[in-house]
């Protein structure tokens, strides 16, 4: 069965500002008064949760996601994995992966350097990257064509870029998620569907996303639920360094070695998004 997410996690949502255009402004969520209550709490529900992310200095999440991947007989299978993020803005950032098959990957980014190593086959590519996280996240999906999911969430671009490609959304509902009051907001882009569960109260913090794919074959879901938050994480001095493992080797991104040698088939330590 295959395997590989074949739509970008990241396009319409999570790296739009710089995958996607911006929205004519007769479309975008920020260029007209919504038509009801219901639509007008919702955008400020977004909006909280936006500038509430983009202004953390410092936190940790654990991300537990599940896909589904369409195969060519129009079959549904669903796959996940479990992401750990570390952030330290404005430079740093660890992300440890587990995927559903027991594969381990690492990407580190230490304000210098951004690096991918792949426990299994004991292989790490890195490439140069000075500057922010939200340029290093770019960088990375955009030149690089690695997997992020719902990168957007960690860029302080956030509140700027929802208002822009955010069609409509609607409160749905308050509920419990976990033990946790959350409020329930549903919306559309151009491109797909969302949903989001925000925490109540003075730290609105995103507990459960989906992503529906509506002009996708099958139109697949990305779900992802987000546990463990810590907004004032005491954090170690080398947590973003990267250390290299005895005996682990150096390849190149596919990107690069796509862009200097025009082969189309990327290190099998290194997965790519397909655009």
């Amino acid at each position: 069965m295959t395997r590989r997410w074949t739509c970008s996690l990241l396009a319409p949502l999570a790296c739009c500002m710089a995958l996607a255009a911006v929205l004519p402004s007769s479309t975008a969520l920020g260029s007209e008064e919504p038509a009801s209550e219901s639509q007008r709490q919702a955008r400020a529900l977004l909006a909280s949760m936006a500038n509430h992310l983009a202004h953390l200095k410092d936190f940790t999440v654990t991300m537990h996601a599940d896909y589904d991947v369409v195969q060519s007989s129009g079959e549904k299978v669903e796959f996940g994995e479990t992401r750990r993020i570390t952030m330290a803005r404005p430079n740093r950032l660890r992300v440890e992966e587990i995927a559903s098959d027991g594969r381990q990957d690492l990407t580190v980014f230490d304000g210098r350097n951004v690096t991918v190593f792949d426990a299994d086959t004991n292989a790490f590519a890195q490439a140069p990257q000075p500057g922010t996280v939200d340029d290093t996240l770019v960088y990375f999906v955009r030149d690089l064509k690695m997997r992020m999911p719902l990168a957007q969430l960690m860029t302080t671009r956030l509140p700027d870029e929802w208002p822009k490609r955010v069609r409509t959304v609607d409160f749905v509902e308050t509920t419990d998620v976990r033990g946790v009051s959350t409020h329930h907001v549903a919306g559309r882009t151009d491109t797909i569907d969302f949903q989001f569960w925000i925490t109540e109260g003075e730290n609105p913090l995103p507990l459960r996303v989906v992503i529906t794919y509506v002009n996708a074959p099958g139109q697949p879901q990305f779900r992802a639920a987000f546990s463990d938050w810590n907004t004032s994480p005491t954090l170690a001095t080398d947590v973003f360094k990267f250390k290299e493992p005895s005996g682990a080797h150096r390849i190149a991104f596919a990107a690069q070695v796509q862009g200097s040698s025009g082969t189309t088939q990327p290190p099998a330590a290194i997965e790519e998004v397909k655009p």
